[in-house]
């Protein structure tokens, strides 16, 4: 507003006062008046502008949820972690070598799936402090973690290659084994049958079979106990061993082969290739358990005992004649035929029913 402002006349000692000077007011007093107004103005408009500023807080923002505050996720997470205990008692009692061989390879391949289930139980843990606004990213995480868990054990019950990579010390031999997901003992059995059926049976310096016999059934990972007292409390359910008894095979403790010093037969049946082939009707019964769960599958009947004799000569190399029971003998129920040989072709293709 300069251009505007004029400076007032410098006053003359005195005052004087005429016509024209009372029919003018002075410039200088409405000026100043136009300029406070102006200023006055400005002020409003500033002070309005003020208070038509939006506000910058905004709504809240939305609470971060964490996995743990999901429901499901804590009983998903105890779940894993009774499954790895539950293995790990199978293991003890050897139970899981019903389904898994007992071979060095099969062990490592236990040791690798409760590896497994340790790793995923560790991370189902840490996975409780995942955090994200949106409930609906957590469930799905925790789908994923409860599905991931049902694949591992999917994968060990068709003894498939588990995927995944670690290391784990072997509670009995102390060892470190570095796994790499891609191993599975699905080759075991084909390998131990080729084994058996190629087995030289060598007496020793007494002409005793029975270190032979033990030595064909460590190389399947089982042991034989040679006192056949401990088989019904092994089997509570079997028959009393009867004199005729040579060897015998209890699911409930897979890992052992029972066997009778006292046979009726003893001998002739230890002192000749006889109790190999007998040990190889004991393995087979092993195998047969890997492949169906049990030693006498619905597929074979009441006539499994035959069976097994079936797929020891085939499968195992056992000898027929020293398997094979004479016609005018007891105990035919291990007598071998065409049908029993068709049955014990079917349930190594994997029919058990």
């Amino acid at each position: 507003m300069s251009e505007d402002f004029t400076a007032p006349a410098p006053l003359l000692d005195g005052f004087s006062q005429d016509a024209s000077s009372s029919a003018r007011p002075p410039r200088r007093r409405r000026r100043w008046g136009w300029v406070l107004a102006g200023i006055l103005v400005l002020v409003l408009a500033v002070a309005g502008g003020l208070t038509l500023l939006p506000s910058r807080s905004g709504p809240a923002p939305a609470r971060l949820v964490a996995m743990a505050e999901i429901p499901g996720y804590q009983a998903a997470v105890n779940a894993t972690g009774a499954a790895l205990e539950r293995q790990r008692a199978e293991l003890k009692s050897g139970r899981l070598f019903q389904f898994v061989p007992a071979t060095r390879t099969g062990q490592d391949y236990i040791q690798e799936f409760l590896a497994d289930l340790q790793t995923l139980q560790a991370s189902g843990t840490v996975l409780a402090g995942s955090l994200d606004q949106d409930q609906a990213v957590l469930r799905r995480r925790l789908t994923a973690y409860t599905a991931s868990v049902q694949d591992l054990e999917k994968k060990f019950r068709e003894l498939a290659p588990l995927g995944l990579q670690g290391r784990a010390k072997d509670s009995v031999s102390g060892r470190t084994i570095t796994f790499t997901g891609k191993s599975s003992p699905k080759g075991e059995v084909t390998r131990l049958e080729a084994l058996s059926r190629g087995y030289a049976a060598e007496p020793d310096a007494a002409g005793s079979y029975i270190p032979s016999a033990t030595a064909l059934a460590g190389t399947f990972g089982l042991s034989v106990d040679w006192d056949i007292a401990k088989l019904s409390a092994a089997c509570p359910s079997s028959n009393a061993p009867d004199q005729d008894l040579v060897a015998a095979f209890c699911s409930a403790t897979p890992r052992v082969i029972y066997a009778n010093r006292n046979t009726s037969a003893a001998d002739y049946v230890f002192n000749s290739p006889v109790i190999v082939s007998a040990m190889k009707h004991e393995l087979s019964h092993y195998l047969i358990t890997l492949r169906c769960g049990t030693p006498d599958p619905r597929l074979a009947g009441t006539r499994f005992e035959a069976v097994t004799n079936s797929y020891a000569v085939i499968f195992l190399g056992a000898g027929f004649d020293d398997l094979q029971p004479r016609s005018d003998v007891p105990h035919q129920e291990y007598a071998m035929t065409a049908d029993t040989d068709a049955i014990a072709r079917k349930i190594h293709a994997g029919s058990c029913s």
